[in-house]
C-alpha cells in the first residue's frame, strides 16, 4: 500500500472510530508499528491528526472541516459574489460549464445574464436548482449519493458520469491550497469528482478567497500548476503566485470589496 493510500485508509479509520490505540490502528490498516508512526508524524506535522499517550485522533480542524452548506454560504457573501463576478468574466456564450457545489461559485448565477446557451453540468444540487430557476441556460445535475450537509452529490456514480462530459470550462474551488500540497479537499470523494471535472475540461479555473490559502486538506485535487487560470483576492502568498506565475499560469487579484458592499 501506497503511502496516500495508507493515509486515506488512516482517516477514514479515525472519522469512524474517533480516537484509537497506534497499535490497533496499525493492525486494522495491515501496516507495522514503525511504518504506521512514521505516517503519523507525518500527517501530525500536515495538521491532520492529533497524537497523545500512545492513541491518535482526528485534528479538530479535520473533524469539523464538513461545516453544512447554510453556514458556509453565510460568510464573506461580498468577497464571494466578487470572485464569481470575475469568475463569470471567462464565460462565452454557447460554452459547456462544469461547476463544482460551492458557496463561493453559488453566486455565479447573477452574473450570467449577458450570455446565451450555456450547458451548466454540476454535482451541486443549491446550485443546480438556482441556475434552473433564475437563468435560461441549460442545467445537467450530476447523479450520486446525496449529501444533505454538502448540498452536493457524490460517490462512484457521480464521478462515473462527470466522466461522460466534456466542457469548454470547468469552474471550481478548493478547500485548501499550498505550495507543497496544491489545491486540496477535506474529503475525498469532493476531491475525486473536482479530479474528474479537470480531466475532462479544456480551460480549468480555480477560485478561492484567502482564507484557503496555506492549508493543506487531507486530498489532493490536483497540484497548483494543473489548472490555468487561479482567481483569487489580493495579497495571494508569493510563493504560489510565483509558482503559479513561472508556469505560464494566469494569477487574476481581485480588489476587496468597498464598506458599502453587500
Amino acid at each position: 500500500m501506497y503511502d496516500v493510500e495508507r493515509e486515506k485508509a488512516i482517516l477514514e479509520v479515525l472519522e469512524k472510530k474517533g480516537t484509537i490505540g497506534v497499535n490497533r490502528l496499525a493492525q486494522i490498516v495491515y501496516c507495522s508499528g514503525s511504518t504506521i508512526r512514521r505516517d503519523l508524524t507525518r500527517m501530525e506535522e500536515k495538521g491532520l491528526v492529533k497524537r497523545t499517550f500512545g492513541a491518535v485522533s482526528l485534528a479538530s480542524a479535520v473533524a469539523s472541516e464538513e461545516t453544512s452548506f447554510s453556514v458556509r454560504e453565510s460568510v464573506n457573501i461580498s468577497k464571494k459574489k466578487i470572485l464569481s463576478k470575475e469568475a463569470a468574466s471567462h464565460l462565452q456564450s454557447g460554452m459547456t460549464v462544469f461547476i463544482d457545489s460551492s458557496t463561493t461559485l453559488f453566486h455565479i448565477v447573477r452574473y450570467l445574464s449577458e450570455y446565451k446557451d450555456l450547458l451548466f453540468i454540476t454535482n451541486g444540487l443549491k446550485i443546480a436548482a438556482e441556475l434552473a430557476a433564475r437563468t435560461q441556460h441549460k442545467v445537467v445535475a450530476i447523479g450520486g449519493e446525496v449529501m444533505p450537509h454538502s448540498n452536493s452529490m457524490l460517490g462512484s456514480s457521480a464521478i462515473t458520469q462527470a466522466g461522460t462530459f466534456h466542457a469548454d470550462v470547468a469552474l471550481l474551488s478548493c478547500t485548501g491550497v499550498s505550495t507543497d500540497f496544491g489545491f486540496s479537499e477535506a474529503n475525498y470523494d469532493t476531491a475525486e469528482i473536482k479530479k474528474q471535472m479537470l480531466l475532462n475540461s479544456a480551460l480549468k479555473i480555480m477560485v478561492f478567497d484567502e482564507t484557503k490559502v496555506g492549508v493543506a486538506k487531507a486530498f489532493q485535487t490536483c497540484p497548483l500548476t494543473d489548472v490555468d487560470i487561479v482567481i483569487t483576492m489580493k495579497g495571494l502568498d508569493p510563493k504560489i503566485k510565483g509558482e503559479l506565475v513561472a508556469a505560464g499560469k494566469t494569477v487574476i487579484e481581485c480588489a476587496p470589496p468597498s464598506s458599502k458592499a453587500d
